[in-house]
């Protein structure tokens, strides 16, 4: 055989080899491609759960704040009206997760009252502040127990007060003035 033959019969046998390669990067190519929406799924999955619990601490706190100022600083009204104003967002329309992880006494909630901001002390009184906090809601995961974990754990925390009161207003220009031209000096 002369060598151009033998050339020939290498470049044929070496694209015999190669064939399937194609096939095999694709389908390693496709599920590094569905590993990562999945994890993109249960990402936003986490975060959409993260903001619902944040959503209702929030309003948690803001009631038990309102509570600890309408009753000169009773802190178990205020307590009270945390749980309840809790246990309803919970049982919101799309919160079912929340609702479902509290019943099953998984997610820990805390309450506590401060006289101060900055810093947050709790016990100080009397209290003009409080901070709700809720631990350990469990999520499930759909796509990262391919991963080896199973769940998403996630928390927040609100803290709540009186607004601080405005003792002098000045200079303050207003945006438009509006008035009504058939009574003189009637400027709104």
């Amino acid at each position: 055989m002369n060598s151009r033959s033998q050339m020939q019969r290498r470049s044929g046998d070496l694209g015999v080899r190669q064939k399937g390669v194609i096939m095999v990067l694709v389908t390693i190519a496709m599920l590094m491609m569905l590993g990562l929406g999945g994890m993109a799924l249960d990402g936003a999955h986490g975060m959409l759960g993260k903001s619902r619990l944040q959503n209702t601490v929030d309003a948690a706190a803001l009631s038990a704040a309102k509570t600890l100022d309408q009753t000169a600083g009773d802190t178990t009204l205020a307590s009270a009206e945390a749980l309840a104003m809790f246990g309803e967002n919970a049982s919101a329309a799309g919160n079912g997760e929340i609702r479902s992880s509290y019943d099953g006494g998984d997610v820990q909630l805390s309450i506590q009252f401060s006289n101060t901001l900055l810093p947050f002390v709790p016990g100080t009184v009397p209290a003009q502040y409080v901070r709700v906090r809720a631990t350990n809601l469990r999520l499930p995961g759909w796509f990262i127990p391919v991963m080896g974990f199973s769940e998403k754990v996630v928390g927040a925390s609100a803290v709540a007060g009186p607004s601080p009161t405005l003792e002098e207003i000045c200079n303050v220009t207003p945006m438009m003035v509006c008035g009504d031209p058939a009574q003189p000096n009637l400027w709104g």
